[in-house]
């Protein structure tokens, strides 16, 4: 069996070009890349209440909230157990990298399911596409809970595209199960549970037992985080990742009208390569109705819009802007046509308007980091998002080499701005 997967041709570029994109990942293993520019300062911090679990596990457990850090606690236990045993540090981290792995293998598993007729070599190409993240380099090299929150997020994507399949319950369970212990991991994907528990109640009708089912699983999932927070009173989520911003200050919710333009924009990014070969189609952006609703939203925004730069974040075209103009005039801009572009998609049905709001939900702290956004984004453009999608056009040898040079340009960008900015 070996041999005749070796001997496809097929088989074999994919095999080489996964081979290239790893071994880029391991050379920057151990040049560091921190292509992000938090992850390493990330990793240092959470190196403390790490050994401190290894070294007095319910000292540390009850009195997490004092390390300063928005991280769940649960990769961090998982990593003390190694700092127990006197393992090195490289070594605990090559051990996460390719735990890491398994991200793009689950994303593609997710792209075989939604898009069952399609060539394999198409989805193949698309889910290597998480190779040029900055964010799933970065945080595969220094371990970091979001990216294993998101590898378990996008496992239960896969057992919700496998329920809409078949419509087998089971799955339904799986789906809830790991969106659970994704949250647990990272915990701005709890709020995903409206999107999938919304598809649920539409399939089997609010009163049926299979959702009273999965409400009662979802509540004994949750019933230790709950406790954790707030009986014990252990707030760690609440605390600020930005810099010059005052502990004591409010972080979660702070301005909405923030979280919906620079979302925009960042949605946009990550758009512009599949919009401009019309792999992802869009009508009616002309449309006086679209027109009208987008610039309603956008003189909305931009009446209430009051990020700090010096506060970080923004996501890249708020920092170009800034950066370079000392001003938010080019963010303005770039983020109108982002919201006349991705209005029709997204009000093209209820859910997507959902996941929309479901998104700006996911990130409710003042701080909107560009690395929150990816490469989720990604992954749920073409798995839980509905539109209108062309993959065939992917795979044209100019299309392919153009979304593989933008993302690849961005991964480049971000590690250049680390050396000379």
């Amino acid at each position: 069996m070996s041999s005749i997967f070796l001997n496809n041709n097929i088989y074999k570029k994919e095999i080489v070009f996964f081979l290239i994109l790893y071994t880029t990942l391991i050379i920057s293993f151990f040049l560091g890349e921190n292509s992000t520019g938090g992850a390493l300062g990330d990793y240092i911090n959470q190196k403390r209440a790490s050994q401190a679990f290894a070294s007095d596990f319910l000292k540390t457990f009850y009195e997490y909230d004092a390390y300063g850090t928005r991280h769940s606690p649960i990769l961090i236990i998982f990593l003390s157990f190694f700092e127990k045993i006197k393992v090195p540090d490289i070594f605990i981290r090559l051990i996460h990298l390719h735990l890491c792995l398994f991200l793009p293998f689950i994303f593609y598993k997710c792209l075989t399911v939604k898009f069952n007729e399609i060539d394999k070599k198409i989805l193949f190409f698309l889910s290597s596409l998480i190779f040029l993240s900055p964010t799933f380099r970065s945080l595969a090299i220094w371990p970091d809970s979001r990216l294993f929150g998101l590898i378990l997020f996008t496992l239960s994507i896969y057992y919700f595209l496998k329920f809409e399949e078949g419509k087998n319950f089971k799955f339904a369970i799986y789906n809830v199960i790991f969106l659970a212990l994704s949250a647990y991991l990272s915990p701005n994907f709890s709020v995903f549970s409206i999107f999938f528990f919304t598809k649920f109640i539409l399939n089997y009708g609010i009163f049926s037992k299979k959702i009273f089912s999965i409400i009662l699983i979802n509540l004994v999932l949750a019933l230790p985080i709950f406790y954790y927070i707030f009986v014990l009173d252990i707030n760690f989520l609440f605390k600020t990742a930005a810099i010059g911003i005052d502990e004591n200050e409010r972080i979660i919710f702070n301005n909405l009208f923030n979280d919906v333009l620079i979302t925009f924009s960042i949605i946009f990014f990550y758009l512009i390569p599949f919009l401009f070969f019309k792999i992802i189609k869009i009508d009616n952006i002309l449309n006086l109705k679209n027109i009208l609703i987008s610039i309603l939203i956008f003189l909305i925004c931009v009446f209430y819009f009051d990020y700090n730069y010096l506060y970080s974040g923004g996501g890249i075209f708020f920092k170009v802007s800034n950066f370079f103009l000392e001003n938010n005039y080019l963010f303005y801009l770039i983020s109108f046509l982002a919201i006349i572009i991705i209005n029709p998609l997204i009000l093209k049905n209820y859910l997507n308007i959902l996941l929309f709001m479901i998104i700006i939900l996911n990130n409710p702290q003042y701080t909107i980091y560009h690395k929150y956004f990816d490469p989720f984004l990604l992954i749920s453009f073409f798995t839980i998002f509905s539109f209108n999608i062309d993959l065939k056009k992917t795979f044209n040898a100019k299309n392919y080499l153009f979304i593989f040079t933008y993302f690849l340009a961005f991964l480049i960008v971000s590690n250049l701005k680390l050396i000379y900015v």
